[in-house]
């Protein structure tokens, strides 16, 4: 396999000479430039991509920092990182997804110190988030999918949470339920899954209806567990609001092994689950979402338009999220168990 050191030999210059070439450091003549490109061509050389990017302070490489979860990713979230990495290749960059705990921030420093990516990702983010502290002070482009509770000026992609929150409940009081459950996360708790909350108790009082909360792991076995919970402490309830895309699924698993139909006496809504998870389930699980891929391809046109100078002002957008009815929420029906 050629070398760098070959080339310079067969084309006549310094091996500093085809690394400027590569890198764009320093202006070479055109003749020089395309002697080196033909005998790269004639070597069959492949640059170091790394370092030709560390010699020239760019790497095309853009990381994407996302918490490992209990479960690892969902369906919904490798939806968000595989269209994100469709779009940072289609625009000539790479993606590296770079597992980092939303508490570990010396980790986030050494992934921005090390000089390895020219941008991040951020996803997964917390109402504080100390991450979105650390990237503002090391002064790294970044986008986020999400936004903490006090964006201010940074860069942002979101679904319109308050909006998704308020239609759920109102698919579900217009179906008669009047006593319904929501399911969210107990740990790694985000930004997002406080805005539903928030908008599901307010709009649940404005319609009377009567709100059991839980919150769990995003676990199948811990979803199994509060269906359980549900029965023992409210029999009462007849719809479960799920943004917990794990528990949702061992709820409805529980369900089915406790031989209650779904929709027939337990409806399910999901919110924030991509159009692809909810038509696996069994029912197909009726939704409230923006569109993952949507917000993923924005973050990322965001970020490079920004890598590329093309662009300096902070992206902000909600997007609007749409309730698409499928098998598993009907009529409420269910009798009051005691």
């Amino acid at each position: 396999m050629a070398t760098m050191a070959d080339v310079a030999r067969a084309a006549g210059v310094s091996r500093s000479t085809v690394s400027y070439v590569l890198s764009g450091a320093r202006p070479i003549s055109e003749a020089t430039r395309e002697r080196i490109v033909r005998v790269m061509r004639e070597l069959d050389y492949t640059p170091n991509v790394l370092a030709q990017g560390l010699a020239g302070k760019r790497t095309g490489i853009i990381a994407l920092l996302h918490p490992p979860g209990e479960q690892g990713l969902n369906l919904t979230e490798f939806e968000y990182i595989q269209t994100a990495a469709e779009q940072v290749r289609a625009d000539g960059y790479h993606l590296l997804l770079w597992p980092i705990a939303s508490t570990d921030i010396d980790e986030v420093h050494k992934v921005v110190s090390q000089g390895l990516v020219e941008g991040v990702l951020l996803m997964e983010i917390q109402p504080e988030d100390q991450r979105v502290t650390a990237l503002v002070e090391s002064r790294i482009p970044f986008t986020m999918i999400g936004r903490p509770s006090e964006p201010a000026d940074l860069s942002y992609v979101d679904a319109d949470f308050d909006a998704g929150g308020i239609l759920a409940v109102e698919h579900l009081a217009a179906l008669g339920h009047k006593e319904i459950a929501f399911l969210g996360r107990s740990e790694g708790f985000v930004a997002a899954i406080s805005r539903a909350k928030e908008a599901v108790v307010a709009a649940a009082a404005q319609h009377g209806v009567e709100l059991r909360v839980f919150m769990c792991p995003a676990t199948i076995p811990a979803g199994r567990e509060i269906f359980e919970e549900i029965q023992d402490t409210a029999p009462g309830v007849t719809a479960v609001i799920g943004i917990n895309e794990g528990a949702t699924v061992g709820l409805m698993d529980a369900a089915e092994l406790a031989g209650m139909s779904i929709p027939g006496e337990l409806s399910i809504v999901a919110l924030n689950m991509s159009e692809g998870m909810a038509e696996r389930a069994h029912p197909a699980l009726t939704s409230v979402s923006s569109s993952s891929e949507d917000m993923a391809r924005l973050a990322a046109k965001d970020l490079i338009r920004r890598l590329r100078g093309e662009e300096t002002s902070m992206v902000q957008v909600l997007f609007e999220p749409r309730l698409v009815v499928r098998g598993s929420s009907g009529p409420a029906t269910r009798r009051r168990r005691g």
